[in-house]
């Protein structure tokens, strides 16, 4: 996240990847000094660089220089000031790509959220925040998903926090091809005691190895299955209710299974997938929930049995 600062009145300024400044209300950051324009400047992301354009009538100063309808490139430690006002110098602390962010309501608390997705660990919850096929910031609260929306007040291990939506534009372009084309393939031992996943993109292929979270994987996927054999659309199908699904999992682990070791194997997945490079992290929805409810999110999918797997 990019910052600036003002000491003197003590305000700090986390900037937006399109970040306007003015007079006028529907700025990002309004000024209320006579001199400064409604539309005064810009500052804006772009080719991994923090740009600023002025667009006012009295100019810019940056470091003690006029900058009139021009645009600068900043640097760290620069000053910058809108008006002629002694305590408008605002000093440029941070120069990070913009992110995504919680604010506390009645606190101080800012909780940063990287472009690929995190989980939060707040006291003995864990919270998952990542974006759904359609390209939306989605929280995953362990019983339910949510799309955030911007101005919205949300609990988080019992404290208000708003969501703000602060992204490169580049990174809202990616990604709609690749994951309507992606294929998840599971490859199965003949007992099914090993399962190994992988998803693959055209002629990239994305390996999650044999772990645990594959036999949850492979039970939505089959029930998927069964509900597309019916006729169920793609987008109805699937859904799986928790208690069936800790009966299912107790069954094929033989260990008793509860919703906490659901939820466990769930973020250890989404984990999983946020590092996985390059792609891993756009499919953090590969499961999908709703309250007391799952299902397996991808519309493709192979199931290949009777492989010998290494």
């Amino acid at each position: 996240m990019a910052l600036v600062q003002n000491q003197q009145l003590n305000r700090v300024v986390v900037l937006h990847s399109q970040h306007t400044i003015g007079r006028d209300k529907n700025n990002t950051s309004v000024f209320t000094q006579s001199d400064i324009s409604r539309k005064h400047a810009i500052i804006f992301w772009e080719n991994n660089h923090w740009q600023l354009t002025d667009l006012s009538s009295n100019g810019t100063k940056v470091n003690g220089k006029l900058l009139h309808r021009a645009t600068y490139t900043l640097k760290m430690n620069d000053e910058i000031q809108f008006s002629s006002k002694s305590n408008d110098v605002w000093t440029v602390s941070n120069l990070d790509a913009p992110q995504c962010y919680f604010k506390e309501l009645d606190g101080s608390s800012t909780l940063w959220i990287h472009p690929d997705g995190e989980l939060l660990e707040l006291g003995a919850q864990t919270y998952a925040v990542f974006k759904n096929l359609e390209q939306l910031w989605v929280l995953d609260n362990g019983s339910e998903e949510v799309v955030l929306e911007e101005g919205i007040a949300y609990t988080l291990n019992g404290k208000k926090f708003t969501f703000t939506i602060n992204e490169a534009m580049e990174n809202t372009l990616l990604t709609a091809d690749i994951t309507k084309n992606a294929c998840f393939k599971l490859f199965l031992s003949f007992d099914e005691e090993q399962i190994i996943s992988k998803i693959a993109i055209n002629d990239l292929e994305l390996d999650l190895g044999n772990r645990v979270f594959n036999h949850l994987l492979l039970y939505l996927i089959r029930e998927k299955q069964k509900d597309l054999s019916f006729g169920v659309t793609d987008t109805s199908c699937g859904w799986v209710y928790m208690d069936d699904l800790n009966k299912a999992m107790s069954k094929e682990l033989l260990k008793e299974v509860d919703a906490y070791y659901i939820n466990t194997l769930i973020h250890r997945l989404r984990k999983f997938l946020m590092k996985l490079k390059p792609y891993g992290f756009l499919f953090a929805n590969i499961i999908e929930r709703k309250k007391g409810q799952l299902r397996f999110g991808l519309s493709k999918f192979e199931i290949n049995k009777e492989r010998a797997l290494a």
